[in-house]
């Protein structure tokens, strides 16, 4: 398929930009000049106002008002020693931002120049058997044709378009399809010159052509406010007289080598060398596109890329201002990093793009230059330079810890390049904030958990509530320490599940403390006073009644039989009675350890609470009389454990389940070796002695007043 191309070209770019933001220098001739003051200052950019009067880019300010006394002079704005284009960058967005909007494929050429792919849009105006003729393309131009007034250019077109001059009959066209193609992609471009020119203020040129090259030479051959067609068949015709320099990548020092190397002024003239020879003379590659090049052949695509691939900041320093010291190279890679690290962070902002390649490059007053690149992480300006520092001390030919630098430096640049997608990424400040908010979240319903579970704890029988206080389901009747021991949720799962429980939670939390504030219940369950206290501290505070003794009548997971004191407390107090006792400790074999365990080691029967008789202080909470102990069940409501062969109610059959787990792991740290007091068996008396001394030595070391750890663990022998 035959492309269409144009190249859209900013008139005066700068100049444009600078009046805009000066109306009263509109239509006036004016320039663009660098900042350094000196005779004015070197034009960068000059109107065609300015142009008619012989003013010319490179001229200084004092001759370009000698040849134009109403010329004025805008100088660039200078930031940290440095010229600074922001003006001229927020002015190019604004016209790709048209851009973007009116073509689906845009390459970004340069701040002031942009590359349109309109082959889509040119075929769709096709299947509409869409009809141009010379009034569609108000300002466009044929190249090859000259014209001098607009009405010699009309007649040029109509004759192009194979249109009766004497008729405006739409059918009397006779185009062939290059022509055709050309001239719809012509009249697109009209178009999206005109919302430029209302949207931003800014006119333009360009040119119309089956590729790249012939589009970006076209588009300087009427200028400005207008546009070129350069059709294949006018190509050999221009190129015959076309200066070598006027083709594109030929303007520098290859278009100088080639002149020199192949004797040749105008590129007509490299048509005469063979494929064959310009690749011996030019290299494979260069050799082959110079040869396609020459007949206006190109293939090189229209990428869309409306961003830029780079990022930098350079400097010149002729004569004296060259950079001679360590000093000097310091300061400017201070300043050049600034700005690169300022466009970085507003590029991160709007495009949600981040480098990963940072470049140094200069040039030597012996006129050598050289680039080095390392990788960056981060956007800092102390970075950037430690790390450009770095590169460029190893061409610091004074290895002597002094404050010179040769050879001396006439350019300096700093880029960053390879550009990467970030916006799926986090930055270290975004994780850490939401670590420190899941941590925050994770404490508070930690909390709302302990004070939930010392809350339940407390009661001994069922409470009513309203018809809207649905806190305990029906089948949470007649709670015990133990179940709620059992319930309480480990830390893991609370934070894997902390967003569905903490609005639970949060409204629960509220109901509860309603029945605490309660004078009565606190009169009866004084345990609620103590809110920054632990759960055994808590219970400690609750009066021990002899229908509540039965609570822990039965639990005798460790051998330890509750009168009215906690499991940690007789333990304590055995403890203390074995220290002050001499003792024989010895080690049994396995058929009277097993005896022991059996006797030790009884199943629990955790009995739940049975209600005292009802009492007034409690009549509003009451909703029954009867224990789950009471009350009769059918055996569709009983599940069998496969342990001990048990018939657990299917509700309470959890926590039947993890009293064996603590069973089995408690069986397994003290399976090698048990310690007794007071056993006597057969053994010889040298295990006898090492026993002893064993046991002694681990008895200094644990006091009536030692660690928590103390109390749950035995001593390993």
């Amino acid at each position: 398929m035959n492309r269409v191309i144009a190249l859209i070209d900013m008139d005066c770019f700068y100049v444009q930009v600078e009046q805009q933001l000066a109306p009263e220098f509109l239509g006036k001739p004016c320039g663009v000049a660098q900042y350094y003051t000196w005779k004015g200052g070197g034009l960068i950019a000059v109107n065609y106002e300015a142009r008619a009067f012989g003013v010319k880019r490179g001229m200084r300010g004092e001759t370009a008002k000698e040849l134009c006394p109403d010329f004025h002079v805008f100088h660039v704005q200078e930031v940290n020693g440095k010229a600074c284009l922001t003006k001229y960058r927020n002015g190019s967005s604004d016209v790709f931002r048209v851009l973007n909007s009116l073509c689906k494929c845009v390459e970004k050429a340069s701040i002031d120049e942009a590359y349109l792919d309109l082959t889509d849009d040119v075929q769709q105006l096709k299947a509409q058997k869409f009809k141009v003729d010379g009034n569609k393309l108000p300002t466009t131009h044929l190249a090859g044709y000259t014209s001098v007034t607009d009405d010699e250019r009309r007649d040029v077109l109509r004759k192009w378009l194979g249109q009766d001059q004497d008729s405006d009959d739409q059918d009397s066209y006779d185009m062939n399809e290059d022509n055709y193609d050309l001239a719809l992609g012509a009249y697109l471009v009209e178009n999206i010159r005109e919302k430029i020119k209302e949207q931003t203020g800014y006119n333009c040129s360009a040119g119309i052509a089956r590729n790249k090259i012939l589009a970006k030479l076209c588009c300087g051959f009427n200028k400005p406010k207008k546009q070129t067609i350069l059709t294949p068949t006018d190509v050999d015709n221009i190129f015959e007289k076309m200066p070598l320099k006027k083709l594109q990548s030929l303007g520098g020092k290859f278009g100088e080598h080639l002149m020199e190397k192949l004797k040749v002024n105008y590129i007509g003239d490299i048509k005469k060398y063979a494929l064959d020879e310009l690749q011996t003379t030019l290299g494979e590659k260069e050799g082959f596109w110079l040869y396609n090049a020459c007949r206006g052949i190109e293939t090189g695509s229209v990428v869309n890329r409306q961003l830029c691939k780079s990022i930098g900041a350079s400097k010149n320093f002729p004569g004296q201002t060259r950079l001679d010291t360590t000093d000097k190279v310091r300061l400017w890679l201070k300043n050049l990093a600034e700005e690169v690290v300022d466009r970085l962070e507003k590029d991160r902002i709007e495009n949600k793009r981040r480098v990963k390649l940072l470049t140094v490059s200069f040039t030597s007053e012996n006129d050598e230059t050289y680039a080095r690149s390392c990788p960056i992480s981060e956007y800092s300006c102390e970075k950037f330079v430690n790390e450009c520092y770095k590169l460029l001390t190893r061409f610091n030919i004074v290895k002597t810890p002094t404050n010179k630098w040769t050879p001396a430096i006439i350019n300096l640049g700093i880029s960053a390049s390879k550009f990467y997608d970030c916006s799926q990424t986090t930055s270290v400040i975004e994780l850490f904030a939401k670590q420190l908010t899941k941590q925050k979240q994770t404490t508070q319903m930690v909390n709302e958990q302990e004070i939930m579970s010392t809350t339940r704890s407390s009661e001994t029988t069922n409470i009513e509530f309203d018809d809207d206080d649905d806190i305990l389901n029906e089948d949470d009747d007649n709670w015990d320490c133990g179940e709620i021991f059992m319930q309480d949720a480990p830390i893991d799962e609370v934070i894997d599940q902390q967003d569905g429980i903490q609005q639970q939670s949060s409204s629960s939390i509220t109901r509860m403390q309603r029945i605490r504030d309660d004078p009565e219940f606190r009169k009866k369950f004084p345990m609620a006073d103590y809110e920054g206290e632990s759960f055994f501290e808590k219970m400690r505070h609750v009066p021990v009644e002899e229908p509540r003794k039965k609570m822990v009548k039965d639990f005798t997971l460790f051998g330890a039989v509750s009168n009215g004191h906690s499991f940690f407390a007789k333990y304590k107090d055995e403890q203390e009675e074995i220290h002050k006792e001499e003792r024989e400790t010895i080690v049994v074999d396995e058929e009277s350890k097993e005896t022991i365990q059996n006797n030790i080691f009884d199943k629990p029967s955790i009995t739940r609470l049975k209600k005292s008789e009802p009492q007034q202080f409690l009549d509003p909470y009451l909703t029954s009389t009867t224990s789950s102990t009471a009350m009769n069940y059918s055996k569709e409501d009983y599940v069998q454990c496969s342990k001990c062969l048990k018939d657990i109610l299917c509700w309470e059959f959890s926590q039947h389940e993890d009293y064996h787990m603590a069973y089995d792991l408690h069986q397994q740290e003290n399976k090698p070796i048990v310690t007794l007091p007071l056993i006597i068996t057969k053994t010889t008396a040298k295990k006898k002695l090492a026993q002893k001394r064993t046991i002694q030595t681990n008895s200094t070391t644990a006091t009536a007043h030692g660690p928590m750890d103390t109390f749950l663990k035995r001593p390993k022998l």
